[in-house]
């Protein structure tokens, strides 16, 4: 089996971790939007995403996160060790393998939605752009 190199580890961790950027609201161009301008809106959104982090909506959630992680790598180990007891194999090898890139895989997969916000978080920020009389169709 070759290794992978790296260079290439390094550039993959580097994707990930960076990611896409928090995500933001997106208006439906209103009366009240064609009033303000972009301008106003962009800074009408930064202060609703900081009333929501002071009322504790924080963005992200990273406890879900870490527990995301290590609830794969539980499952992937026992299903290791369910795997090595069947087909003979060492069973603390076997569960060590499976849990290990269980766990690496779901990391992987957190670190790709941390540019999603927490729900509540986005309930937050919507609901307090809508009082400010904008309509958010989405985020991106």
């Amino acid at each position: 089996m070759q290794r992978i190199p790296y260079v290439f580890m390094i550039l993959l961790a580097g994707v990930i971790l960076t990611g896409c950027g928090p995500k933001r609201p997106v208006f439906y161009p209103n009366a009240h939007l064609d009033e303000v301008g972009m301008q106003v809106a962009q800074a009408d959104i930064d202060d609703c995403i900081m009333k929501a982090e002071a009322a504790g909506a924080n963005a992200t959630d990273a406890g879900a996160s870490a527990g995301n992680v290590v609830k794969s790598g539980a499952i992937g180990a026992a299903a290791g060790a369910v795997f090595g007891a069947i087909m003979g194999n060492s069973v603390g090898r076997a569960a060590a393998a499976t849990g290990g890139a269980a766990a690496a895989g779901s990391a992987v997969n957190e670190g790709f939605k941390s540019g999603d916000p927490a729900t509540i978080h986005k309930n937050f920020v919507n609901r307090c752009l809508r009082e400010k009389g904008y309509d958010v169709i989405g985020w991106k």
